[in-house]
């Protein structure tokens, strides 16, 4: 067999391919005794239908097969051959002098990445210092303690830290919210009975502290300019006029922090004891939070020491995919189909970005993945399983369930599989954290 490799650009190569007419002889035989032993013909019983009459009546059939059989063989050899990474096969072509004697043809190949891996042990990144704060644990504490609060309606103007009842209706520009948004960011331009504590975090960004003062049943003006992310693109950004009603005040009757206190929401507790709990929960989650945190920047400075080419097809299927993401998360929101359509360009070139980093994210690690040798064990599937059922309130054997409809289970084990790379590069890192200085603040975790 006499292969004859072109590599190009994008990740593609040209193939020519020629082996001797026996070998395809060879090839044709095995297929057409295939065809005679399974065929079931009328008139005749199975296997015994005589070989002439089995070609003509499946000759479509055989000849498809064969050139398949025969294109996957020199693919193979030419894979090994040139060390290739063949991930689709494209534009076949047999040449047209092909005869007893020889059977040649090209075709052209979407390959894999080439990828020479720089040293991704030791990487220096920087993230922010996560610690546990007495007033995390007391600020968590509190939220319990005001979950767990009586209300008792007041005969007062409002104070911060109240919970009242509201009515509002939003304008911009002298026209009404209520017909420019989508149902489901409803909630943004109107509301009859809406109850909010009284303070920064609540509702929108300076909305509350305008409020202070107000008594039952008086309206009030209050102007809110509205963040420039995580708001529809209608408002982002833009100053909004809100005429708010207040409906009625409640005070809260907060519980006090003692033994019985703690009995009530973790029952056999002592104060001190749940304060330790609480400690701990949130200490996980800023573990958690700065794992996370470690990754995107190792990963971050390892894809900024590579540049390769990527398939296009890949990257193709990959912004198809984060378009239809985007599109279902913008129509579960209540987005129109109109202003989705208005808005298609800014979709897909914002999916096209993101989906040019996540595939080259992915041949990234599955290099290390093979650089490391990493596996992914059924422990480490079982634990997946068992977070995912916790997250969503379910049992395990749902979740399997589930993930067995489709590709799940193999689209969670890849999951893994690049999470181990990831962790490779966290362990190894150089890592500093923001605010310390000197030699306390960087240190490689081995």
């Amino acid at each position: 067999m006499n292969i004859t490799v072109e590599k190009l650009p994008n990740c593609t190569a040209s193939l020519r391919i020629e082996l001797p007419g026996e070998t395809r002889k060879a090839e044709r035989d095995r297929v057409v005794k295939n065809y005679v032993q399974h065929a079931a013909l009328p008139g005749f019983r199975k296997g015994k239908a005589p070989r002439n009459v089995v070609e003509k009546k499946f000759a479509q059939e055989i000849d498809r097969e064969v050139t398949d059989a025969i294109v996957q063989n020199g693919i193979k050899e030419a894979a090994k051959k040139e060390n290739l990474r063949v991930l689709t096969v494209t534009d076949f072509k047999p040449d047209d002098d092909n005869s007893e004697t020889k059977y040649a043809f090209s075709l052209r190949v979407i390959l894999a990445p080439e990828i020479e891996l720089p040293d991704y042990k030791g990487l220096g990144i920087t993230v922010p210092k996560r610690e546990v704060t007495d007033e995390m644990v007391e600020n968590v504490i509190q939220r319990q303690r005001e979950q767990m609060a009586n209300l008792l309606p007041v005969e007062r103007a409002v104070r911060s830290g109240d919970f009242i009842t509201i009515a509002y209706s939003a304008s911009k520009e002298g026209e009404s919210l209520k017909e420019q948004l989508p149902d489901a960011e409803g909630f943004i331009a109107e509301n009859s009975e809406y109850m909010l504590k009284v303070d920064d975090g609540s509702f929108l960004p300076g909305f509350c502290a305008q409020l202070t003062g107000m008594s039952k049943g008086e309206t009030r003006e209050v102007k809110v300019t509205m963040p420039e992310e995580g708001i529809n693109e209608l408002i982002a950004g833009k100053e909004v006029v809100y005429q708010v009603t207040v409906a009625e005040v409640k005070e809260a009757e907060l519980a006090e922090l003692n033994d019985e206190f703690a009995d009530k929401v973790f029952k056999g507790k002592t104060m001190e004891e749940l304060r330790g709990l609480v400690r701990e929960n949130v200490g996980a989650q800023e573990q958690q939070k700065d794992l996370e945190a470690k990754r995107i920047a190792a990963m971050v400075v390892l894809r900024e020491k590579l540049n390769f080419d990527l398939p296009p097809n890949v990257v193709h299927s990959a912004t198809q995919n984060r378009v239809n993401q985007l599109v279902r998360m913008n129509i579960e929101r209540g987005v129109t189909q109109g202003i989705i359509q208005e808005n298609q360009d800014d979709i897909i070139n914002a999916a096209k970005e993101q989906a040019q980093v996540d595939v080259k994210d992915e041949y990234i690690l599955m290099e290390i993945v093979g650089k490391e040798n990493l596996a992914v064990t059924q422990e480490d599937m079982v634990r997946r399983v068992q977070y995912i059922a916790v997250q969503n309130s379910t049992t395990p054997d749902k979740v399997v369930k589930s993930l067995q409809k489709g590709d799940g289970l193999d689209s969670l084990r890849h999951s893994i599989l690049l999470g181990k790379a990831l962790d490779v590069l966290v362990e190894h890192a150089n890592v500093t954290y923001e605010g310390s200085a000197g030699p306390e603040g960087t240190f490689a975790q081995s």
